[in-house]
């Protein structure tokens, strides 16, 4: 009897989710869809990191893009605010980081291994 009984509840439990399915995965879908609109509207701009240089050295953003700094040369770089605000750390060819900018302001950067000459400046209006 004990033994039926537990069957039983099982057998309901498997109809009800397999009937709940469907509606659970529609929901998993939709919300899906609404974190993809979300990304889908920040602003995305691209600094390289190559041959010793930022490319472009200077760029102008509005308050909320994301700047993703991306190295694209054979050697390790870095991203580090002048003003100590970020700092990637080192980043291997290959590699990205990103950061987003939600205040105007000039800000400006180096890489830590190449401060001499790999400079640049991100300008959010």
């Amino acid at each position: 009897m004990v033994r039926s009984t537990f069957r039983m509840a099982v057998a309901a439990m498997v109809v009800l989710l397999v009937g709940l399915a469907p509606a659970i995965v529609a929901a998993d879908q939709r919300t899906a869809g609404k974190r993809e609109d979300v990304a889908r509207s920040v602003v995305v701009e691209r600094v390289r990191m190559v041959d010793n240089v930022f490319r472009p050295r200077s760029l102008t953003v509005a308050a909320g893009t994301r700047v993703r700094w991306v190295n694209r040369g054979i050697a390790v770089h870095s991203t580090t605010s002048n003003s100590g605000i970020w700092d990637s750390g080192l980043l291997d060819p290959g590699e990205a980081y990103g950061r987003v900018f939600r205040k105007a302001g000039t800000f400006k950067y180096h890489c830590s291994v190449h401060p001499s000459n790999m400079r640049g400046v991100i300008t959010v209006t």
